[in-house]
């Protein structure tokens, strides 16, 4: 993946609930550097478009899903420069971070958390940058 980059950010969205989806979309939509690529409710659909994509900045993706959204980030890793799960069980936390995601954050969230754990990894994209 390539380190610098220029606005806006690229997303999708992989989670099995239309109305996670929707709310995510929400909060997104309200933050202008941001562009949506896509959203899935099949997460087979969101891998093979974000292989067809080659890359994008950000995957903001459920874990507890008929496949996994674990084995999802392990898969698309090196296509994605931020993996973000976002999901209700707090249980899965170690094992999203074994799969290299870059947040975990646990349902239900708000544009508060959202906002400050993106800002966060920009941030961190900025310092590498630099």
């Amino acid at each position: 993946m390539q380190t610098s980059h220029s606005m806006p950010y690229t997303f999708i969205i992989i989670d099995d609930d239309q109305i996670s989806i929707d709310i995510l979309k929400a909060y997104l939509s309200r933050m202008k550097e941001f562009t949506m690529l896509a959203t899935f409710t099949d997460p087979v659909a969101g891998v093979k478009a974000i292989r067809e994509y080659g890359e994008i900045d950000f995957l903001f993706l459920d874990i507890a899903m008929e496949i996994s959204g674990i084995d999802i980030a392990r898969v698309i890793r090196e296509q994605v420069r931020h993996i973000v799960f976002i999901t209700a069980y707090q249980k899965y936390a170690l094992d999203a971070f074994r799969a290299f995601g870059d947040k975990f954050l646990v349902k239900p969230i708000n544009q508060q958390k959202m906002q400050a754990a993106i800002a966060d990894l920009i941030r961190k994209d900025k310092r590498k940058e630099a």
